[in-house]
């Protein structure tokens, strides 16, 4: 007989990938799930519930996923599980954030600037895209806004374009698409006709 006492086994993969979600404290995609369970299963024994959860597949987690968003939305509890750039994270419903940030005192969203969102949107329909061609879309200096987006991560520098003085070419993090709830750049309205 073991001294070590005998742990409770999951009731199900399901319960297993909500549980890694709710504690990590970054969103996490299908894969990385995917080989946390695989990680467990090397020291588990066959048959037992850490070697048969090491075999889900990145689609059959993701199909997991859509079962966890859809248990949580019929549970009216106030939270959602959110997709942003493949990757799925635990968050409060928007309806409930006056009370949230009074919880966690936490300070209100920071609402962007009309020049701001233009500038963003520019970059986020025509990334990678340079602070010359920003500038010559928008028809004015783009130093101080892009440099406000930086600061905010909603864009970063993606790459150098190929141009003289190789200037930084920017495009959108992930940070963008939960600001704005957002799945994908695919989410994205289509631009308005020019």
């Amino acid at each position: 007989m073991s001294d070590k006492p005998e742990l409770p086994r999951p009731g199900s993969l399901q319960a297993v990938i909500g549980a890694m979600l709710f504690a990590s404290g970054e969103p996490l995609t299908p894969e990385t799930l995917r080989d946390a369970l695989r990680t467990v299963a090397k020291g588990a024994g066959p048959g037992t519930p850490e070697a048969d959860f090491a075999g889900a597949t990145a689609k059959e987690i993701r199909g997991y996923l859509g079962d966890i968003a859809a248990t949580l939305a019929r549970c009216d509890l106030g939270l959602c599980l959110c997709e942003e750039g493949g990757r799925f994270a635990f968050r409060t419903e928007p309806a409930a954030g006056p009370w949230v940030r009074a919880l966690t005192k936490a300070a209100p969203p920071q609402r962007l600037s009309r020049a701001t969102l233009e500038t963003l949107a520019v970059i986020a329909y025509r990334q990678p895209i340079s602070r010359a061609e920003i500038e010559s879309v928008r028809g004015v200096s783009a130093d101080h806004t892009v440099r406000a987006l930086l600061e905010q991560g909603l864009i970063r520098a993606v790459g150098r374009s190929e141009l003289p003085g190789r200037p930084f070419l920017y495009g959108t993090t992930a940070t963008f698409l939960e600001h704005f709830g957002l799945r994908s750049l695919d989410d994205l309205e289509p631009p308005p006709e020019e």
